[in-house]
C-alpha cells in the first residue's frame, strides 16, 4: 500500500530542501502524495517549488501551529497510511515500504516509529514512556540524562538503545518521524490543536493506546537522521515557551493524582524550568 508524507515547516527552507531531496531519492515504490505546509512568514522560494514539482506546497497566512498544520495535511491525505516527517530530517535508507507492510500485517498497530539518529549517528531517544514529574530532570535532553545516560529513571523515560533491533511496544514515539494508520485516526481523531507545538505526538499516541491501539518503535526501520531544533532555533524564546506550556498541558490533561496535586506541581515546575532556560534563549536571540 502507498503512504502519503506530510511535512510542517517554519522558516526551515534549507533543511526542507535536503529532506525532500532525500525522501524522493530513497523512497519510490510506496510513496504517495508529498504535502508540505509552511507556517512561517515567508513564501516558499521559487527555486524550491521548481525543484520539486511533484510536491504539494501550501502556505498558511499565519503560524497555525504544528498540530493544526499536521491536521491540514491529514485532511488532504488519501493513502491508507501517512508519514509525518520533520523538515530537519534526512532519510538515509528507505523505510516507508517496510513500515506499510508491517502495518498491513499488524492490524492492531496505529503508530509506527522508525529508528531516528542524531547527525553524529548516535541513536536519538525517539521512543519514550509517558512523562511523569521526574521527566523534567530525567528526560531525553536533561543534564542528568546527558551525564548519566544509563540511570534507571532515564532508561524508564527513554526506550531506545544502541543495540535494539526488534520492534517493541512503547507509550509514544516522536512526531519527527512517525507512520500512522488512517483508519485509527478516523476512530481516535486528529492531533489536539490545543497543543500549539510540542508534546502533541505524546498526547496523540496516548489517545491511540487508550482506544486499544498499539504504538510500536521499530529500530529495524531507517535510520532517519534528525537535526533536532533546526526550525525552533528561528524562534527560540517562543519555542521555549510553547515547549513548557505544552508539557504542563499534557500533564494536566492526564493527571490522576488526588486533588490534582500533580497539576499544581507541574505548573510550578514548568514555570521554574522555563525561567531557568530563558537566559540561554535570550543569549542565542542576540
Amino acid at each position: 500500500m502507498t503512504c502519503d508524507v506530510g511535512i510542517v515547516s517554519y522558516r526551515c527552507f534549507e533543511g526542507l530542501s535536503s529532506c525532500l531531496e532525500s525522501l524522493l531519492r530513497v523512497e519510490r515504490l510506496f510513496l504517495g502524495r508529498v504535502i508540505v505546509v509552511e507556517n512561517g512568514p515567508r513564501d516558499f522560494p521559487p527555486t524550491l517549488l521548481e525543484r520539486f514539482p511533484g510536491v504539494t506546497f501550501h502556505k498558511n497566512r499565519e503560524n497555525a501551529g504544528f498540530a493544526r498544520a499536521c491536521n491540514q495535511i491529514i485532511r488532504r491525505s488519501e493513502a491508507p497510511y501517512i508519514c509525518l516527517l520533520n523538515p530537519d530530517t534526512v532519510l538515509t535508507a528507505p523505510f516507508i515500504g517496510e513500515a506499510s507492510r508491517f502495518l498491513d500485517e499488524h492490524k492492531d498497530v496505529a503508530v509506527l516509529g522508525p529508528k531516528i539518529v542524531n547527525p553524529d549517528g548516535t541513536v536519538q531517544g525517539s521512543a519514550r514512556g509517558f512523562p511523569a514529574l521526574s521527566t523534567a530532570f530525567f528526560g531525553r535532553t536533561s543534564f542528568i540524562t546527558r551525564l548519566i545516560p544509563q540511570n534507571p529513571v532515564s532508561r524508564k523515560n527513554i526506550r531506545t538503545t544502541e543495540s535494539a533491533s526488534e520492534p517493541v511496544e512503547v507509550d509514544w514515539v516522536s512526531g519527527a518521524c512517525m507512520v500512522v494508520r488512517k483508519t485509527a485516526i478516523e476512530q481516535v481523531g486528529m492531533l489536539d490543536q490545543g497543543f500549539f507545538m510540542y508534546w502533541e505526538d505524546c498526547d496523540w499516541c496516548t489517545r491511540f493506546r487508550q482506544a486499544g491501539w498499539k504504538v510500536i518503535y521499530h529500530p529495524g526501520l531507517g535510520p532517519v537522521e534528525h537535526a533536532t531544533g533546526s526550525c525552533s532555533k528561528n524562534a527560540r524564546i517562543k519555542s521555549l515557551y510553547w515547549f513548557h506550556k505544552s508539557a504542563v498541558r499534557l500533564y494536566v490533561k492526564y493527571d490522576a493524582t488526588p486533588f490534582r496535586i500533580g497539576s499544581a506541581l507541574a505548573v510550578l515546575g514548568g514555570i521554574l524550568r522555563f525561567l531557568i532556560f530563558l537566559p540561554g534563549a535570550l543569549v542565542f536571540k542576540r
